[in-house]
Formats: C-alpha cells, sequence, structure tokens
C-alpha cells in the first residue's frame, strides 16, 4: 500500500510534465484539438449593444504575470494518503503586438522571463524554482489570434529545454499560456449577455474538453467586465509517466473539472485582469506489483492573471 502511494504522489507531481496518449470520442459540440473555439450565444443583454473586438495597436507591449498555487489531496482504495501544498509560483512574460492584419487578426510575440516562488526552506523546492526559473528565460515564441480571441497559430519555442528533466514541463506551461485569450461573439453584447465557448486542446499530449459559460457584467468604454463558469472533461486513456516506477500502469479512469473566474479585459490590450478557482477530481486505475488499486484524487488551483511591470 505505501508503495502505492508513492506511486500515486508521483503521478500527480508528474502528470502535467509528462505525454498521456489520448483516446476515447470526442463529445459532440466540440471543436478539434487545435481549432477555434466553437462560440453559442444564448443571450445578447439589453441595449445599447457593441461588438467586442480586440484592437491592440501594433507596438502595444505588456508583461503578463501568472500565479498559480495548487492543493492536493488522494485516496487509495478507501484509504486517505497524505496531502500535498505547492508553494504559489508566479511567471512572467513579455508580450509585444508586433502586426495587426486588415481582418482584425493580432500576432504578438512572447518572450517568458522566468518563475519565482517561496520555497518554505525547503532545499528542494528551492533548487527545482531554480531550475525552472533559468529554464523559463529561455522560452520565446509567437502567437496570432482573431479580434475575437481565437488562438489561430502560436509557435512556442522551447526546443533549448526540451531534453533537460523541465522541458516537458515547460511545454505544459507554454500550453496554458496559449489559451488565456477569452472567446468573444460576433453578435453585439450589451450588459447580461451570456455566452458559452467549447475548446478543446491538448495540455502534454492529454486531451481535454472545456465549455465556459460567460456574463457581460458591465462596460466602461473599451473595458468590459466579465464572470464565468467553466467545465473540464478527458476521456479515459492509458497515462505514461517516468517519474513511476518500473512495471508501473495507470489508466485514467475519469476527469472532471468545475471552476469560476472573474475578469476584467481592455480591448485595447492583451493581457486580462483575472482570477480564477478551480477543482478538478481524477479517478484513476494502478497496477504495481501484481496489486491493481484504484485512486481518487482532488487538485485544488488557483490562477491569477494581470498585466505586470
Amino acid at each position: 500500500m505505501k508503495q502505492a502511494f508513492v506511486a500515486g504522489a508521483l503521478l500527480v507531481t508528474g502528470l502535467s510534465a509528462f505525454p498521456v496518449p489520448a483516446s476515447g470520442q470526442q463529445p459532440d459540440g466540440y471543436p478539434a484539438a487545435g481549432a477555434p473555439p466553437i462560440v453559442k450565444v444564448l443571450s445578447t443583454g439589453a441595449a445599447p449593444k457593441t461588438a467586442l473586438r480586440y484592437t491592440p495597436p501594433v507596438g502595444t507591449k505588456q508583461h503578463i504575470d501568472m500565479t498559480m498555487s495548487m492543493g492536493m489531496s488522494m485516496e487509495m482504495s478507501g484509504a486517505a494518503g497524505p496531502g500535498m501544498t505547492l508553494p504559489a509560483i508566479k511567471i512572467g512574460a513579455d508580450c509585444v503586438v508586433t502586426g495587426v492584419a486588415p481582418s482584425g487578426d493580432v500576432t504578438y510575440t512572447i518572450a517568458f522571463t522566468g518563475a519565482e516562488g517561496d520555497p518554505g526552506g525547503n532545499p528542494q523546492i528551492a533548487s527545482t524554482l531554480q531550475t525552472m526559473n533559468d529554464a523559463l528565460k529561455t522560452v520565446k515564441g509567437s502567437a496570432t489570434v482573431s479580434n475575437r480571441g481565437a488562438t489561430l497559430s502560436s509557435n512556442i519555442d522551447f526546443s533549448k529545454v526540451a531534453d533537460s528533466p523541465m522541458g516537458p514541463t515547460m511545454g505544459s506551461t507554454t500550453d496554458q499560456m496559449k489559451v488565456l485569450s477569452i472567446p468573444l461573439p460576433e453578435e453585439e453584447l450589451g450588459v447580461g449577455a451570456r455566452w458559452e465557448a467549447y475548446q478543446t486542446f491538448v495540455n502534454s499530449g492529454m486531451t481535454m474538453y472545456q465549455k465556459s459559460e460567460f456574463e457581460l457584467v458591465a462596460v466602461d468604454g473599451r473595458t468590459v467586465t466579465l464572470k464565468s463558469k467553466l467545465e473540464q472533461t478527458a476521456p479515459p486513456q492509458a497515462i505514461s509517466n517516468p517519474a513511476l516506477p518500473p512495471g508501473a500502469e495507470v489508466h485514467l479512469d475519469k476527469l472532471t473539472g468545475v471552476g469560476t473566474a472573474d475578469m476584467k479585459l481592455n480591448l485595447n490590450e492583451l493581457v486580462p485582469v483575472s482570477d480564477a478557482a478551480m477543482d478538478t477530481t481524477m479517478l484513476t486505475s494502478i497496477a504495481m506489483g501484481g496489486n491493481a488499486m484504484q485512486m481518487a484524487m482532488n487538485i485544488s488551483m488557483k490562477l491569477t492573471v494581470a498585466p505586470g511591470k
């Protein structure tokens, strides 16, 4: 049983950092992985109404600060395992708008500036944070988004660290940065408008399906205030994690997640102000040393995104 808890802990700490071959049927109503989100308007809200479009001019420069904190608990075959709280980590990146097409598509560059956090006197965490900070500083790229917030293309180059122990984690981090933009409807909207966005994205090889519902709370010139709630699912799939003991086999049986967020978006800029919370439940089957058991994990994450200096 002790070995199983160790395997579970390694799975949790490494799940977002190693490839997971995706399988299962794609739910109805979701786009293919890499395709723009599907947006459905539920209500256009009250008058006056306007079309919400991103319009940052060429030369716009902004710094992103993305702060993540996470807590986890697990249960193995009915027995409670050790909880885990990870220190808050702040990841920074500089963005510059380099082009705006006649269609309104916005192209920008992104260069990560590093990561920082409080290791709490733990030398292992301090070493990991320093390695992550050094690795992130080598990661650069570019992306193009439509004036309605759909990511049309992105090219984040982390080749300098791809073969290092932090390489897969860098890939996971940059994947998250690609889905920060908020999908906006084609229709003109007023206060009280509500819409849904259906997205399919791949995080370190795992195909995830996300449904987000947005509500337009306020409009003040080019600044809009939104609140949202979201649901995430992932199909059953085998999990490959080199951090697990030799011979261990792990299968994701079920993953569900729910979250909420408050956002303020200046449509003349790239970076929103966002405060989000997400709770995820994972049910996995683990086979190791001739024993098979099921493990349940609960993961709570808070994510704050804001322009920085």
